[in-house]
């Protein structure tokens, strides 16, 4: 009696798991997770929230650096993820100043150039400057106390820290749809002097 009794009991369990196995195989995923096989139609303009990974700055950056980002926040398009946290995207530096005698700061421009889809590389339009702290007192100081020797005295570099947030914008495929243009039914008011 013990033996069927557990017997029985062991085939509840097979059929239990049998028919859980059953229903997770069967139920489809979210839209948002797997998304369509075909591309999406890509709306210009549309913001994307990149996340910088590795400080860049202008003592060691040189036009024509790449610079890796990846994106922070998902981008949707009619409600369905179509670039999810974590995709890579590419900036490249643009302008590079370091910084100079007598306070001067450093400055430092990126490009957005493209993020990485399951359908392929899209372009992104956008770019971030920034500069270093200027150092007027400071060369005032030295100048005080140092004599012409206070104006090498330099200023801070350009900086962008790893985790700082660019927001970029998609660059290809169709115009955004504005609102239309209201054209008056009746004779507009005449054009004063």
């Amino acid at each position: 009696m013990r033996t069927t009794t557990s017997l029985v009991a062991m085939l509840a369990l097979c059929l239990a798991a049998s028919t859980k196995a059953q229903t997770s195989i069967s139920s489809p995923a979210p839209a948002e997770a797997t998304g369509s096989n075909a591309a999406p139609r890509w709306i210009r303009g549309t913001a994307i929230e990149l996340m910088v990974l590795k400080e860049v700055n202008s003592r060691t950056a040189k036009a024509g650096n790449s610079v890796i980002l990846r994106v922070n926040a998902p981008v949707k398009i009619g409600g369905v993820i179509v670039i999810p946290v974590g995709a890579a995207a590419r900036a490249e530096v643009i302008a590079v100043s370091g910084t100079s005698a007598a306070g001067g700061k450093g400055q430092l421009s990126l490009r957005l150039s493209s993020v990485d889809t399951q359908w392929g590389s899209v372009r992104l339009a956008g770019t971030k400057g920034t500069q270093g702290a200027s150092n007027t007192g400071g060369v005032v100081l030295g100048v005080l106390g140092f004599g012409l020797a206070g104006l090498l005295t330099k200023g801070g570099n350009a900086t962008f820290k790893g985790g700082e947030i660019i927001t970029g914008f998609i660059d290809e495929g169709v115009d955004p749809i504005g609102e239309p243009l209201q054209v008056p039914t009746s004779n507009p008011p005449p054009l004063s002097n």
